[in-house]
């Protein structure tokens, strides 16, 4: 995959939704993975709405915002698939 603005874009927004699954079970998480789960979610602390900065808007003018994030997409694909590996091994019973 190409390393676009758009690419990463989309990326990051699968990163991001496995990583919210993950967030909102992380209480399951058994204590064999919490290292892996606490280095994923270090790595990824920079998507945190209160990491990202604030906007100041200056009339019409369209302002964009800069990612944080460092890296290229083959390092958000690892993160990606690094994050469906761990949710894969979470599993949530019903009683």
């Amino acid at each position: 995959m190409t390393d676009t603005p758009k690419n990463q874009t989309l990326i990051t927004g699968q990163l991001l939704q496995i990583r919210d699954k993950l967030m909102a079970k992380r209480h399951l998480i058994p204590a064999s993975f919490q290292a892996e789960w606490d280095s994923l979610a270090e790595k990824t602390e920079m998507f945190d709405p209160a990491n990202q900065g604030q906007l100041s808007h200056a009339g019409n003018q369209m302002v964009t915002k800069r990612s944080a994030f460092k890296g290229t997409v083959n390092d958000l694909l690892q993160l990606v698939e690094a994050m469906r590996n761990l949710n894969r091994q979470i599993k949530i019973t019903a009683h």
